[in-house]
């Protein structure tokens, strides 16, 4: 008897429970046009239960449990709504979510653009990553390498077969002509570039933007294919994460953000250890991924002085130890006649960011920035077993000054500013005979336009004036439009210039770890400009509630003159320079981007035709390490406070090699499960699991000296790579 009623009072418990998860509809729209929002979001505060709206702006939340609930509601260019629901609630709620303005804009989407567009409304082809950086992070979240993989038309280009250094190539060009920002700030350039990607972290930020084509009218020299802008959160919520990795080839990462915000003063800090062994993953002798040790530090303040004033101190300290190349000195040996190649990093990093931002009226704003950059590197290579150690060894200042005022009226917005960028190399004297110093002061004027001219177009033009002083003088132009055919259709048209000031900083000068290359000033240089464009046709449509379609399809083309070569000064001498080549590199191309979402299900496939070559002293050469065709893409599965799961693929046809030789086409496959219970999240991750490795082909060793230090790096070193972790939210 007692038994029946035990088993009669759970099953009433039990029925309890699960009739008191709801379902609840909601549909978002704009407050002002009242037209639905589409990609907006709805989460419970303090879990990860939320849904994502379709092309209609209507939205569904599961599994809400009986009670009051604050439901958070937001969208890229619109400012948060938090509502309290009493659930369970009867028929569809509605939410009207209002347009930001001002310094919400700001924090949104000006970093990138200098607009108070939404991305779906600014006139500037701009691609924007947000949900993909929780992704990235569960796969690699000690770097935003794996991230910024996710766009079409960019590669992560390895320049290190030992010590797995990397750049960032768009559209078929080099990697030094891509400019890397941080909340606005371009201060990851010269002496870190090849190592930027590799230290910064994934988990403080909430949204990667990029810019393709030339964009140096935006924040000035280096972006002659593109500019890469990375967005931290702010204190805008309450965020406590700790985030546990550990890989089988020798990766522990520990890694915790928080963020809150009490009364006018928040704060934001990310905390990170990263530590991964030395792995041989072909057994050669010699390291495809090196020892690493890794600290990171990112605090940051906001104080919210008035609605109409905000201010912000931020910094990031790093500390890293990357030693690559042949395992025995890894593990501890002397350097010997048979066992001498050794490739060591020893970095320290320091940055500081200030911002103001003051509104006078709703119309006008004076924003005013300054970051600053100290960056010490000692490089040490061993290269033969004849000679000693080489060591190239300094330390990088550069800073970043800005005052801008913007006035909108209307739909019609105008931004115009100052800026200082200076930057300066100091090489200690530890082996060269003649320094390779660099010093450089740019002062820029910019103006920027963005208005709709009717309900069909709006348009973005931008001209920027940069002195270097003592130097050249540049005047950069740039301009897009965007038309809406209908509301499904839209085009967009751009075009700008570009330019990079002369620097012996990149990546053939890292290949010879700077031995033997002549200071910049050897020969009398001038700057390599560029001018490009490009155009797209896109196309999204919902088709009932749970299926939703885009697409779009983009031309592109960027000549770049007289391009910096690095060569020998004779036939048979030891000695490099930098000259400009009689020529032109010329990058041309199409994107196609694809993706479609059927209830859970979102499928993404995106592919790329460069055709990129250097027409040098009337030879055609065909750009290295370019691969002509590429396809990326991924299937995803997602039930919101549940599961995640997701397989991705990528393809990459032939590359020709500095040798002319082309290599074979290859594809790359990868998975990820993440399952969420409460506050625990537990991922496990699967890469490249077909493993596909460059020494399958060929081996790393090459001439001169039989090591890896001179050898391209064309398909994955590391092989399959599992790594499994869990993702603590506190409340």
């Amino acid at each position: 008897m007692k038994n029946r009623i035990f088993l009669t009072l759970l099953a009433i418990c039990i029925g309890q429970v699960i009739w008191s998860q709801n379902t609840n509809e909601f549909e978002i729209l704009d407050s002002l046009s009242q037209e639905p929002l589409f990609m907006a979001t709805g989460q419970l505060k303090g879990t990860s239960n939320g849904g994502t709206t379709d092309t209609r702006g209507f939205m569904s939340i599961q599994n809400i449990a009986t009670g009051k609930h604050v439901v958070i509601f937001s969208l890229l260019g619109y400012k948060s709504k938090e509502v309290t629901i009493d659930f369970p609630r009867e028929g569809r709620i509605r939410v009207l979510l209002a347009p930001a303005s001002g310094e919400e804009i700001n924090q949104i989407i000006i970093e990138g653009t200098r607009s108070n567009k939404s991305i779906d409304d600014s006139p500037t082809r701009v691609e924007v990553l947000t949900d993909e950086i929780d992704e990235a992070s569960t796969m690699d979240p000690s770097k935003i390498a794996h991230l910024i993989t996710h766009s079409t038309g960019i590669q992560v280009q390895q320049t290190s077969a030992t010590s797995n250094t990397a750049n960032v190539r768009i559209q078929g060009m080099d990697g030094k002509y891509t400019q890397i920002l941080k909340d606005g700030f371009p201060l990851y350039g010269g002496f870190s570039g090849s190592l930027s990607i590799m230290q910064i972290p994934p988990l403080d930020l909430r949204q990667v933007e990029y810019i393709k084509g030339g964009a140096s009218t935006l924040y000035g020299g280096g972006a002659i294919s593109g500019l890469i802008n990375l967005i931290s959160k702010d204190a805008s919520k309450k965020e406590s994460i700790i985030h546990l990795n550990a890989s089988h080839i020798g990766a522990f990462d520990v890694n915790s953000f928080f963020s809150d915000r009490v009364g006018k003063i928040g704060y934001t800090l990310l905390a990170q250890r990263n530590v991964h062994s030395p792995f041989d993953a072909d057994k050669d002798g010699f390291s495809d991924m090196p020892a690493l040790t890794k600290y990171n530090l990112n605090p940051k303040i906001f104080f919210y002085l008035s609605k109409k004033t905000q201010l912000s101190f931020g910094g990031t300290f790093t500390e890293e130890s990357r030693r690559g190349g042949d395992m025995t000195l890894l593990n501890g040996s002397f350097p010997n006649v048979d066992h001498f190649y050794r490739e060591q990093n020893n970095i320290k990093r320091t940055t500081s960011q200030f911002k103001l931002s003051h509104k006078f009226n709703e119309n006008t704003a004076l924003t005013l920035r300054n970051g600053l950059n100290f960056f010490n590197r000692n490089l040490s290579v061993i290269q033969t077993n004849l000679d000693s150690e080489c060591i190239f060894s300094g330390q990088q200042i550069s800073s970043f000054s800005e005052a801008a005022v913007s006035f909108r009226r209307n739909k019609h917005s105008l931004i115009t500013g100052l800026n200082l960028y200076s930057d300066r190399f100091d090489e200690d004297e530890i082996q060269s005979v003649i320094l390779r110093d660099e010093s450089r002061q740019t002062l820029g004027y910019f103006v920027n336009y963005s208005g709709d001219l009717g309900e069909k177009i709006a348009l973005e033009a931008g001209l920027r004036t940069d002195y270097v002083i003592d130097g050249e003088l540049f005047v950069l132009p740039r301009v897009s439009a965007l038309f809406r055919w209908t509301r499904e259709l839209t085009t967009r048209i751009g075009g700008g210039m570009g330019y990079r000031n002369p620097t012996i900083f990149d990546q053939q000068s890292e290949l010879y770890a700077y031995r033997n290359v002549l200071p910049i000033g050897t020969f009398q240089l001038k700057a390599e400009e560029s001018a490009g464009g490009n155009v797209d046709i896109g196309y999204k449509k919902s088709f009932g509630e749970h299926f939703f379609f885009n697409f779009n399809q983009m031309f592109f083309i960027t000549r770049l003159n007289a391009p910096l070569i690095l060569s020998p000064l004779s036939d048979n001498s030891e000695y490099f320079a930098f000259q400009n080549i009689d020529g032109y590199t010329q990058s041309l191309g199409a994107e196609t981007f694809f993706k479609f979402g059927f209830y859970d299900f979102v499928f993404f496939a995106g592919y790329t035709y460069t055709d990129a070559k250097n027409y040098f002293n009337s030879e055609t050469q065909v750009q290295t390490l370019t691969p002509k065709h590429s396809l990326k893409g991924d299937l995803l599965y997602s039930l919101p406070g549940k599961w995640r799961i997701g397989l991705d693929y990528e393809y990459k046809s032939s590359q020709v090699l500095s040798s002319g030789r082309e290599t074979p086409d290859f594809w790359t496959y990868g998975a990820v499960v993440e399952y969420t219970r409460n506050q625990y999240t537990l991922f496990g991750n699967i890469e490249n699991y077909t493993n596909i490795r460059q020494t399958k082909y060929e081996s790393l060793v090459s001439q001169p000296y039989q090591t890896p230090q001179f050898t391209e790096v064309w398909a994955p070193l590391d092989g399959i790579v599992v790594n499994v972790g869990v993702k603590i939210r506190i409340d």
